[in-house]
């Protein structure tokens, strides 16, 4: 197990600079696609949380949570959201992705889940500078607590590579794999603190299975930094059991990998 945890970190942490380069290349790609480019980035998110919050915010007049307009709220959740699933998903098919890749070259294949989530970090920036407008818009200012959403963005991305490197040996195995995480992402958004808030006071269990999803401590604590002034040192049990989750995770998906390192091209 450890000698499996080693060789995934150190083949990473070797390969920073191919990671860097290989999310530069298909950031860069996705954008000589489309005509107007780098536009595409702010504009899909906004266009997003503009249809949520004329949805939930106007169509079923949700004024708020906890003293905050509906809008800045759901922009933050948002702003996370919109990291977690597009990495989620296509940390699927990370490696699967680059089989024409890795079967013709010595690749290090393990580091394949971490050019996907730097990537769409990129696309995150872009989110999280239209929440800052908003944001700034409706009278919020940045403050030291708002340090703390460096600490769960490093969480959102610890996050989505542990379970990337699970996934994307999985679909090597069982192409299903994808379709299926893409279908739970649809239900997780709704159990999820992303529309509106965890506390279910008619139902607690559904307040339990949301709060046992580590998708609730990465938006609740994005919330909690802007709107309440809180560090995420207030919240010492959820962090302890979000890295938990992120270790095992992390571990289960370095083993995978070390155990069909060289078995990936027979699984193509």
């Amino acid at each position: 197990m450890l000698k499996s945890v080693y060789y995934v970190l150190n083949e990473n942490f070797t390969n920073l600079y191919r990671i860097f380069c290989i999310s530069r290349y298909e950031l860069l790609a996705d954008m000589r696609d489309s005509k107007f480019g780098l536009f595409w980035n702010f504009a899909s998110p906004a266009i997003q949380v503009i249809t949520y919050w004329l949805v939930f915010g106007i169509g079923m007049n949700r004024k708020g949570y906890d003293g905050v307009p509906y809008l800045p709220w759901v922009i933050v959740g948002f702003a996370a959201w919109w990291y977690l699933q597009p990495c989620i998903t296509q940390g699927c098919s990370a490696v699967f992705s680059k089989k024409d890749v890795i079967t013709k070259m010595k690749f290090p294949i393990s580091i394949l889940p971490a050019t996907v989530c730097a990537k769409e970090f990129f696309n995150h920036l872009c989110m999280m500078a239209i929440t800052i407008v908003v944001l700034l818009l409706y009278g919020y200012r940045p403050n030291i607590y708002w340090l703390n959403l460096i600490y769960y963005a490093f969480c959102a991305f610890m996050f989505v590579e542990s379970l990337s490197l699970v996934t994307s040996v999985l679909t090597m195995m069982w192409r299903d794999v994808k379709k299926l995480v893409v279908s739970l992402m649809r239900m997780i958004l709704y159990l999820s603190p992303v529309l509106w808030p965890a506390a279910f006071s008619q139902f607690p269990f559904m307040t339990f299975v949301m709060k046992l999803n580590p998708v609730y401590y990465i938006v609740t604590g994005y919330r909690d930094a802007v709107f309440f002034n809180k560090s995420f040192l207030r919240h010492p049990a959820m962090g302890l059991y979000f890295w938990i989750v992120v270790l095992v995770l992390f571990v289960i998906g370095s083993s995978l990998m070390y155990h069909f390192k060289k078995k990936m091209i027979d699984m193509i």
